[in-house]
């Protein structure tokens, strides 16, 4: 057979280690040996990438040159623990490529070669051997590259926690994921507390005073505190309120109103379906309208009416109206009783952060009728009314006459202003 020579460069740290050369000589296994070029495992190993053994190129106890030969014969270079063998620095025990203590010892090469246990390039632990590139946890091992906590791993990029993982970006708890239902855009819009957007309607006391000492008689009640005389067009009696919460953004506000009001009608909008169709005279009426105008721009019975600023782009034209008694629209009749009537019912409109609410009584003739029920003979006695306003939140602290039913106003004497207590129930933003 024809002897060969074979010289393995290798790469240990950052040094150069050039391998010694075997000797032409017979081999008991011929060129390959007992595993062939490659050693126990061949070219590729157990589990590195590098060509040779488990330990290094050359395989765990041979190099090209097999088990107990090679070029060079039991101890020549590449004997027992040739390349990738067992032994420590590149040249054995305590020397390099060579013998025992020496180049050259026991026969050409030595017991121990080029390649120790675990220093030289190809050793246990480096490039090529267990741990090393390709190895248990270098790149495309265990835990590298691909591996099971590496780049594409179980919890790397793509891994149980890393980008697309459970709970990274698009996860379970991610960005969109189940509990973002609470976040801006969510199904159901947030709740907010309404004390936060709308304080003042968190218990507002509302009536349509009777107010100076004119007497107009009957179950009336002046309403100008400022004059005897009317001014032409009437009056308004105001209550403006400031709409906290983010400028600019939509809130919807529901909410509880109870009281007396006289009646009067309104067209152009819509009133609820739940809301009642004819009135109660005993019971609770329903008197929501939303948008529209006064039927009857110069009747004398009295709006109550709510405008919202700025503008919400809603339908309602940002009007409602509470005491909307009758959807058949004939002065006189249920749109102009002489009468007074309670009111119980919920409803909603829409804010503008940074907005306003303006209530509004609007009096023609500053005239109103009194809480005096619904008896529409005007030489009867006032019987005011009292209103249920349990289960309201909150309730009306005890100032306030809301408390003190039926509240009255005192001058020359005692008068019976219609009154509603409203109060925002809760406020959501889209």
């Amino acid at each position: 057979m024809n002897r060969t020579i074979f010289c393995t460069l290798w790469l240990a740290g950052f040094a150069l280690v050039t391998a010694s050369c075997s000797q032409s000589g017979p081999a008991t296994s011929g060129n390959g040996g007992a595993t062939s070029s490659g050693g126990n495992t061949s070219s590729g190993g157990t589990s590195a990438t590098g060509s040779g053994g488990s330990t290094s190129s050359g395989g765990a106890t041979t190099s090209s040159g097999g088990a107990t030969t090679s070029s060079g014969g039991e101890s020549s270079a590449g004997g027992v623990a040739r390349a990738g063998g067992s032994s420590t620095a590149a040249g054995g025990t305590t020397t390099s490529s060579g013998g025992t203590s020496n180049a050259g010892g026991a026969a050409a090469g030595g017991v121990i070669r080029t390649g120790g246990s675990t220093a030289g390039t190809g050793g246990t632990t480096t490039t090529g051997g267990t741990t090393g590139v390709g190895g248990t946890s270098a790149k495309g091992g265990t835990t590298g590259v691909g591996g099971t906590t590496g780049v594409g791993g179980t919890t790397g990029v793509g891994g149980t926690t890393g980008v697309g993982g459970t709970s990274a970006k698009g996860g379970t708890t991610g960005s969109g994921g189940a509990s973002g239902t609470s976040s801006s855009g969510g199904s159901s819009g947030t709740t907010i507390d309404p004390a936060t957007v709308v304080p003042d309607l968190v218990g507002f006391y509302w009536e349509d005073s009777c107010q100076g000492n004119f007497n107009p008689g009957g179950h009336n009640c002046w309403t100008d505190s400022q004059s005897t005389t009317c001014p032409s067009g009437g009056i308004d009696m105001d209550k403006t309120f400031t709409v906290n919460g983010t400028t600019g953004q939509p809130y919807t506000v529901n909410i509880e109103v109870r009281g007396v009001m006289g009646t009067r009608c309104y067209q152009g909008g819509t009133r609820p379906p739940t809301d009642t169709a004819t009135i109660q005279d005993s019971g609770y009426n329903a008197w929501w309208y939303v948008g529209g105008t006064p039927y009857n721009a110069t009747s004398l019975w009295n709006t109550y009416e709510l405008h919202v600023s700025p503008s919400t782009g809603d339908p309602s034209k940002d009007v409602y109206y509470f005491n909307s008694a009758s959807s058949t629209l004939t002065s006189g009749g249920d749109c102009e009783r002489e009468a007074s009537y309670l009111v119980k019912y919920t409803a909603s409109f829409k804010v503008m952060g940074g907005g306003s609410l303006l209530f509004r009584v609007h009096d023609n003739n500053c005239k109103a009728q009194q809480n005096c029920g619904p008896n529409t003979d005007p030489n009867s006695a006032c019987a005011a009314r009292t209103v249920d306003l349990s289960g309201m939140t909150p309730q009306p602290p005890a100032t306030s006459p809301a408390a003190k039913q039926p509240p009255t106003n005192t001058y020359t004497k005692t008068y019976y202003p219609q009154w509603t207590w409203i109060t925002a129930t809760s406020v959501t933003s889209p």
